[in-house]
């Protein structure tokens, strides 16, 4: 007869490393979520992983965290991926697992995106919905675009990421280097839009996988400069688009549900210890992923 094994609250949280990648995957696959190598990759490096192990082999459970901002500084960190396996779901594991995380973070500033089922557990832990700053997904077989006259677009090269990185710190409002610093290694396509004097007035990231071509993140000075941005990245795309739109965004949004793109999943943005999320709100557009705001 083998041993009963250990309850979950006797199970040490510890650190995740690549070596962990599998077992993240699998965990996905038990909730349903599609199996994301190329994400949690980036997550894992990018980030920092946290999970309590199933002495049976595996993940109980799982959640990631960023940190941006200067070291020693105060700064932001985005939570993510709470997933817990349905065989111990429902037993306070999840919550356990984000009050540990939640301790050792330096900063007091945390911000994270919920569905509504999640929503109460994340106000029991100290956060609260913010007043702006919901995103939606959209997703759909793109209508073909032109180009978008008087509107400078060009593919991105690995060679342009100090401009990218100056931007992006400009209107995050903080620094992301360790994030997006793999960006030109993570993503498929990368466009930016200049003005006459090579001077970066946005740029956009794109990755295909099997089920979707995935844009983000999206940064743009205006309206116009995003549509051009989109429009050349997805341009002879054949599978579904999907890009996760800053809610307050609804110009472009009216420009992507007219090339073909509908609602499908809306995410509340929730905030513990800042009112309000840095940096310049009208120019972002669409954030890498959820998982790293």
């Amino acid at each position: 007869m083998l041993p009963t094994p250990p309850p979950s609250a006797a199970l040490a949280l510890r650190r995740l490393t690549l070596h962990d990648l599998p077992h993240c995957l699998e965990l996905a696959q038990n909730r349903g979520w599609f199996p994301d190598r190329r994400l949690w990759t980036l997550l894992l490096t990018a980030g920092t992983g946290y999970g309590i192990d199933d002495p049976r082999g595996g993940l109980r459970a799982v959640c990631v965290s960023h940190r941006y901002g200067p070291e020693g500084h105060s700064g932001l960190t985005v939570l993510s991926m709470l997933l817990v396996s349905r065989d111990h779901a429902g037993r306070g594991l999840g919550r356990r697992l984000l009050s540990e995380v939640i301790a050792q973070e330096p900063v007091e500033a945390l911000a994270l995106y919920a569905s509504e089922e999640r929503a109460p557990l994340y106000e029991d832990l100290g956060f609260r919905a913010a007043a702006t700053g919901d995103v939606e997904t959209l997703e759909g077989h793109f209508v073909t675009a032109g180009p978008v006259p008087g509107v400078r677009v060009r593919r991105a090269t690995a060679g342009d990421l100090r401009a990218l990185l100056d931007v992006d710190r400009e209107v995050f409002g903080l620094d992301r280097t360790p994030l997006l610093a793999r960006l030109p290694a993570f993503a498929d396509r990368m466009s930016l839009a200049e003005d006459t004097d090579g001077r970066v007035l946005g740029f956009a990231a794109l990755r295909t996988e099997p089920h979707a071509a995935l844009l983000g993140p999206l940064v743009a000075r205006e309206p116009l400069l995003a549509q051009a941005l989109v429009a050349d990245l997805v341009h002879g795309t054949r599978t579904p688009v999907r890009i996760v739109l800053e809610s307050h965004q609804e110009e472009l949004r009216g420009w992507l549900t007219a090339h073909g793109l509908r609602p499908v999943l809306r995410s509340r943005l929730m905030l513990r210890g800042t009112a309000a999320l840095p940096g310049d709100r009208p120019r972002r557009y669409a954030p890498l992923s959820t998982a790293t705001g």
